[in-house]
């Protein structure tokens, strides 16, 4: 069903028929356009679109793994990433307003908002009813509570709009206000959503989705309103799991997979494509980001990549001895090529990355070599040659939130109540830690930072480490290369050029 959600994504057409008089079709009129459920869902395309810039080479997943101590972008063998030092002001947490990434991170969240904004005033403009309106409808709305979830998240106090017919300029909310309007408007729009993840509702938000942003919302209360509500997110993912919608994949790497849309672990993904996501505003172009130019050809990718991301050295050592999560998401050591075949980096030297880089690498004037740092190898790299660099993304679907998240959100609340006993046995959880060639916690062993490194380790690189530093009081502290800092440091600045279009912020 991939294929029928790029055409929901995409433009709409208009089929050719026999009739060969002219129709004006930029004036047809809402009450000719929408008829039924097909244009509705097809318009909301303007609100799901917004999705896709998030695995960009500028994004907010990118600026979040790079904020955290997963990733870091020293500078290249070729003097290449520096930018004026913007990736480094990400990483060492001193960032000023006027940065491109945290520009990048900002439109994310609202231009988000915005579309959302847009397709819900047309909804509302359209008389006609019948019985999925109502779905349609909750589904953008719950989509505009994650877009501003993701905002608080990072700002705390954010502009606030829910139409684009309010006069003047949206007024900035404090996390309160914006807690109480996402879990309300989750909440009311909850019971209209679809129940069962269908192949027809692929990377559209279901029940599933909407219980999984409110779990979200609920773990980080303690954190964002200094209201704990460990119970709450409990009786949420207990939901999601009680339902039996969703289950663990076999094996840890299904979820990342070239063509990984059947996998039973995704709640909301997002679809990309080699054919109709190749643009800088909706392809997943991690393998440009992080993949040396070299190693391309003998993976089967026709491109020069960029060699900037790499994994950071004290991330790469946190790793439990047998933990296969560690080779499934990082590529380091030994490198071969797409048929197996150990590579050479000259006759009889053997192509060896070294995950270590000592922190003397990484600075303006710092260069780190070519084998030094970890590179991302979570996403397989396809090797049919349909990688060409430029703009061309991936075919592997980005999994927004997946039910290995539930689980792990689950134990966290119990075990944030003192309910140790019942985390350890949720079979769930046990199957996360043998899947990955581990032994399961025992209710000893359920300690806050075990279970902060599992969930490091199980969501490397997926987008929610920002968020599960500042829970587990990790974030303020000293890593790799980044000095401790102070609470002023656990919001991000405001964009220099949102301020400037919004006097209100």
């Amino acid at each position: 069903m991939k294929k029928v959600l790029y055409i929901i994504l995409g433009l709409i057409a208009v089929s050719a028929c026999t009739n060969l008089d002219e129709e004006i079709y930029s004036n047809i009129s809402k009450e000719n356009f929408f008829t039924g459920e097909e244009q509705f869902v097809k318009y909301s395309s303007r609100a799901y679109s917004a999705l896709q810039h998030w695995g960009t080479e500028k994004s907010l997943w990118t600026f979040v793994i790079q904020n955290t101590n997963e990733v870091c972008v020293p500078v290249n063998p070729n003097g290449g990433w520096w930018d004026d030092g913007r990736y480094n002001e990400v990483h060492v947490h001193s960032i000023s307003s006027s940065n491109r990434l945290l520009e990048m991170a900002w439109e994310y969240c609202f231009n988000g908002v915005t579309a959302c904004n847009d397709v819900l005033d047309m909804f509302d403009s359209v008389e006609k009813d019948f019985p999925a309106k109502k779905r349609v409808i909750a589904e953008v709305k719950v989509l505009r509570a994650y877009f501003y979830l993701c905002a608080i998240d990072g700002w705390g106090s954010v502009p606030f709009s829910v139409t684009k017919k309010e006069k003047g300029y949206p007024e900035k909310k404090d996390r309160r206000f914006m807690f109480s309007f996402i879990e309300k408007e989750i909440n009311d729009n909850m019971d209209f959503l679809q129940e069962d993840p269908t192949p027809e509702y692929y990377g559209r938000v279901t029940r599933g989705t909407a219980l999984a942003i409110l779990a979200k919302l609920y773990l980080n209360a303690e954190k964002w309103i200094g209201e704990p509500m460990w119970e709450e997110a409990e009786q949420v993912c207990n939901e999601i799991i009680s339902s039996g919608k969703y289950r663990l994949a076999e094996h840890y790497k299904d979820n990342f997979d070239v063509y990984n849309e059947h996998c039973p672990e995704q709640i909301l993904s997002i679809p990309f494509s080699t054919v109709y996501t190749t643009s800088d505003h909706n392809a997943f172009l991690i393998y440009m980001s992080t993949l040396p130019a070299d190693l391309c050809r003998p993976f089967g990718i026709n491109a020069d990549a960029w060699d900037g991301l790499c994994g950071e050295p004290d991330f790469l050592d946190s790793y439990e001895p047998g933990d296969t999560r560690k080779k499934d998401t990082w590529l380091y050591g030994q490198m071969y090529d797409k048929d197996g075949k150990a590579l050479e980096l000259e006759p009889g030297v053997p192509y060896i990355i070294d995950p270590d880089m000592p922190e003397s690498v990484y600075g303006k004037d710092a260069r780190r070599t070519a084998l030094q740092g970890a590179r991302i190898g979570k996403w397989t790299y396809q090797s049919d040659g349909r990688l060409t660099g430029g703009q061309v993304g991936m075919d592997n679907d980005f999994f927004l939130i997946r039910y290995a998240d539930v689980v792990l959100m689950y134990v966290e609340a119990l075990v944030r109540q003192g309910k140790q006993g019942a985390a350890a046995q949720v079979p769930d959880f046990r199957q996360i830690r043998i899947r990955a060639g581990l032994q399961p916690m025992t209710e000893g062993e359920l300690t806050l930072d075990n279970l902060y490194w599992e969930r490091a380790h199980e969501l490397a690189i997926e987008g929610w480490q920002r968020q599960d530093m500042i829970r587990f009081d990790k974030y303020l502290e000293a890593w790799w290369a980044k000095p401790a800092k102070t609470e002023k440091d656990l919001t991000l600045p405001i964009p220099k050029s949102a301020k400037a279009a919004n006097p209100n912020l």
